[in-house]
């Protein structure tokens, strides 16, 4: 717990200068940014059928993506480079049980301006510690999967300088125990840029 502290205040720190200079448009040419996306698609990893209600499932290209990052962009260049690492999560919870399929998603993207608010996206991502678990009523068996590299095409438009909505494509798969799981998943998110 202390190392965390530790690491997040000397993260703080280093950001001080940068936050003081908010947005794509300033001088400085390293900008923070956190953001959320919402996605679907994806294989079918399992659904739960509730006593009193509709069925829900887990895939392997849902739900929630939560991210921060950093992205490097020189005011008034149309070219920009963006690195994210992020939580994405799909799960079915209920009082006796859940089953969830989470990952670390590390992203590197390319933007490039089409217009001075609107900008498209090409990358790479690579989601780490991607698995599956299970427990109570839900269970199902628990996994842990291998990733493999993906790509991404995305685009977003520039609401001010230091927010912008976005459309995403990513293609990715995993192998569970041999067998391809498609994790592909279209999205729509948000993020702030300090």
């Amino acid at each position: 717990m202390k190392l965390i502290t530790a690491l997040t205040a000397l993260a703080a720190a280093a950001l001080a200068p940068t936050l003081a200079h908010a947005g794509l448009d300033s001088d400085n040419p390293v900008h923070p940014l956190v953001g959320m996306a919402i996605t679907g698609g994806g294989d079918k990893l399992s659904t739960i059928e509730f006593e009193h209600g509709p069925s829900q499932s887990v895939t392997a290209g849902g739900l929630v993506q939560l991210y921060g990052g950093v992205e490097y962009h020189q005011k008034g260049s149309p070219v920009a480079v963006q690195a994210t690492l992020g939580y994405h999560v799909d799960s079915v919870n209920a009082s006796n049980g859940s089953q969830k399929f989470q990952r670390w998603p590390v992203e590197v993207i390319a933007l490039f301006n089409a217009t001075p608010k609107f900008r498209m996206g090409f990358g790479a991502r690579y989601a780490m510690a991607a698995k599956f678990t299970s427990d109570g009523a839900g269970f199902v068996g628990n996994g842990d999967f291998k990733s493999q590299l993906g790509g991404l095409v995305m685009a977003e438009w520039l609401i001010t300088q230091s927010m912008g909505l976005q459309v995403r494509y990513v293609h990715e798969t995993y192998k569970l125990e041999g067998v391809s799981v498609d994790g592909s998943h279209g999205g729509v998110g948000f993020n702030y840029y300090f």
